[in-house]
């Protein structure tokens, strides 16, 4: 497939970083992103990510990275770590669930409940 790159004279911005030039298209500006649709398109792809067979720990890895980066951003200046600490096993549950009740409890979750 061949590569579409704009002429000379197509407007837009060359990427100072990079220097990817991105052009400028006239198109419909996407609606706001609420929270609550942000939180169910994350459970979503969190779902697709699952059924796909992608590794938990590596989404576990992901999001982390992506939590570290976004707190970063929104904390100029500082250098921030997000840590997931196993506290062991919830006190009054069996040490191991059985398959279906897992299963329940991460379609629950994948639909925001």
């Amino acid at each position: 497939m061949p590569l579409d790159l704009p002429g000379k004279d197509a407007p837009g911005v060359t990427c100072p970083v990079c220097q990817l030039f991105n052009p400028l298209r006239d198109s419909a500006p996407e609606p706001a992103l609420t929270l609550e649709a942000l939180e169910v398109r994350l459970g979503d792809l969190l779902a697709q990510s699952r059924a796909s067979g992608l590794p938990l720990d590596s989404i576990v890895h992901i999001l982390r990275d992506e939590l570290e980066f976004t707190a970063e951003l929104a904390s100029k200046g500082r250098d921030l770590c997000v840590q997931i600490i196993d506290l062991g096993p919830r006190v009054g549950e069996p040490m191991r669930r059985s398959s279906r009740d897992e299963s329940l409890m991460l379609r629950g979750r994948a639909v925001g409940g």
